[in-house]
């Protein structure tokens, strides 16, 4: 279902769409759709976005998942005025 943004996407789509980009730009870094989860649940951890909010969007059962997928080696925490301003950028 085309727009439905909860809808989950079919793999080999996912995956062909990932190669297009690939032969198109070159010079990016090999990604994988797992790895794309990966880095939004680290890019909302930066943004300042609770792990429960983080685990609820990727469907994980619980935390423990989802801290896993959050490399916090990466993760600098914001202030809350920062992430305000941030968003009002957008």
């Amino acid at each position: 279902m085309k727009g439905n943004v909860n809808s989950p996407l079919h793999s080999d789509y996912l995956n062909n769409k990932m190669k297009s980009v690939q032969r198109r730009h070159s010079e990016l870094k090999h990604a994988t759709p797992h790895k794309l989860r990966h880095t939004r649940a680290t890019l909302a951890k930066q943004a300042g976005t609770s792990i429960e909010a983080i685990s609820e969007a990727l469907t994980h059962s619980d935390t423990i998942t989802t801290k896993t997928y959050v490399n916090a080696s990466n993760v600098i925490p914001m202030a809350v005025g920062e992430i305000a301003y941030r968003n009002l950028k957008k």
